[in-house]
């Protein structure tokens, strides 16, 4: 085995909260330039090292108990080849993380799985690493880890990188998608955190109760996705997006989890919503080449990454 470096970017779900967790419910997904890097080298048994800002962990097989997520990443693999593998893996997620040391919610737990699972297959002689292969065994380590539930749309964002539509299902879909415009980014905090476990399983038992308001909130939310990606113009966009942004507050409302969140001076409130479960954080979207507000405090650009999963060699 030759020493593997790969690097994997962490990804953002713009539209689609909630929705691509049901089968064929769509969701607009983008890769982000803050990127995992792992780095593999031959050894006679398994070691995998992860850092980040302030902390970080080792674990073996006969340390099991340190990391759900690795845990459950090594034995899908293992499983898929029929073989245990061997090597001496680091992973470094500090990216992912603000100044401050708190996670900048990216999706690095997914950007990990990526990258493990493409750097132990590579460990064990795999060369030719297939586009179904990685983020198959990803996605299904990854729920492993979160107890069977997960989307999938984060694992699949970081490993095909750029834009993408997703389609949630028990065999989800990625499909690369460009938007009018390419427009830039901005993320915003929110007044407070919320748990995305905590959020969807109250989305679960308020669907289970409402079957078929459920399932008119998921065919109105796919449209306006799609209408989004296909609006000709910016006034087209801004309209889409604010159906989006309404569906995600009605919704916030009907399963006690709050959507509405304050949008900072400087931002045209048309052009936000909430970001993710709850309204932890905020989306702003800013046409190409328009100059980010002078004073708006905790606003941040996130760039996006055109590839997924890069090896340097």
């Amino acid at each position: 085995m030759r020493p593997v470096r790969l690097t994997v970017p962490g990804n953002i779900l713009l539209l689609g909260e909630y929705a691509v967790l049901e089968e064929g419910g769509l969701g607009l997904a983008m890769a982000v330039e803050a990127r995992v890097r792992l780095e593999a080298f031959p050894a006679t048994d398994l070691l995998i090292e992860s850092t980040w800002p302030g902390s970080s962990f080792s674990w073996n097989p006969s340390r099991r108990g340190t990391s759900p997520l690795v845990e459950a990443v090594v034995d899908t693999v293992s499983e898929w080849l029929d073989c245990p593998v061997s090597a001496h893996v680091r992973i470094d997620s500090s990216a992912f993380f603000t100044s401050d040391g708190r996670k900048a919610g990216l999706g690095s737990s997914a950007a990990v799985s990526v990258a493990l699972v493409c750097a132990l297959l590579r460990a064990a002689g795999q060369a030719a690493l297939s586009a179904a292969d990685v983020p198959g065994l990803a996605l299904k380590a990854h729920r492993l880890a979160q107890g069977g539930r997960g989307s999938g749309y984060d694992v699949f964002t970081s490993f095909h990188g750029g834009w993408g539509i997703f389609r949630g299902g028990a065999s989800p879909a990625w499909e690369p998608r460009t938007l009018e415009g390419n427009p830039e980014v901005l993320l915003f905090p929110g007044p407070a955190p919320v748990s995305t476990a905590e959020s969807v399983s109250r989305y679960f038992e308020w669907r289970g109760r409402n079957p078929g308001p459920a399932r008119k909130f998921l065919l109105e939310s796919n449209s306006s996705i799609l209408s989004f990606v296909k609006s000709g113009s910016p006034p087209d966009a801004r309209n889409w997006l604010g159906a989006c942004r309404e569906l995600g507050i009605e919704l916030g409302r009907s399963i006690g989890v709050p959507a509405e969140l304050p949008i900072p001076a400087g931002l045209d409130p048309l052009w936000c919503k909430s970001l993710g479960a709850g309204n932890e954080l905020g989306l702003c979207l800013l046409a190409r080449g328009a100059p980010p507000p002078a004073d708006a405090p905790g606003v941040r650009p996130v760039r996006r990454a055109e590839t997924g999963v890069a090896w340097e060699e």
